[in-house]
């Protein structure tokens, strides 16, 4: 599936995505580059996690023919009031297709929906080992602002974790 014929489209996630988006995630777990987790989660899991969801925090998908290949979401940064204006982006891919465009396609979206709803950052946490994530943060526009030393083990290994933030000027004021 390196390849894709037809337009990528990038559309709100709805509840009977759920299988597909617990399946590309839980690609990310196995695979031990995106996420410390160790769980693999059920699709429904994520159909009450997408059912549960406010407005403000979407979840996009980027499908062709109707073929999810992969998804994005805004998080709540902290629950404090004070933060209400910032969100964390998290990205996962179809295995076969990073490094293709897709994850770039879903930035930019999420970047417009977190523009749309107000928000005046956005930030990442990225095992700091991901250079085709860090790349990617790079040619968006994010800056790396930090590193967390050995944050989180992947098996027997400690990895650190770097911290991405992209500042939306626009809605600062």
């Amino acid at each position: 599936m390196a390849e894709w014929s037809g337009p990528l489209k990038i559309r709100p996630a709805r509840v009977d995505d759920a299988k597909e988006i617990a399946r590309i995630y839980n690609q990310g777990v196995q695979d031990r580059a995106a996420t410390f987790e160790n769980a693999y989660v059920t699709p429904e899991e994520r159909y009450l996690w997408l059912a549960a969801r406010p407005e403000k925090y979407p979840v996009l998908v980027a499908e062709v023919k109707h073929t999810l290949m992969g998804w994005a979401s805004l998080t709540p940064y902290s629950p404090r009031h004070c933060y209400d204006g910032i969100a964390e982006l998290s990205i996962y891919i179809e295995r076969s297709l990073r490094g293709h465009g897709v994850a770039q396609e879903l930035m930019e979206a999420m970047q417009a929906a977190a523009r749309e709803r107000g928000f005046y950052k956005l930030v990442g946490r990225i095992l700091a080992d991901n250079d085709p994530a860090r790349k990617l943060c790079q040619l968006m526009g994010w800056r790396e602002v930090g590193v967390h030393e050995k944050h989180g083990k992947l098996g027997n290994e400690w990895h650190d974790l770097t911290l991405v933030e992209l500042l939306i000027p626009e809605n600062m004021a």
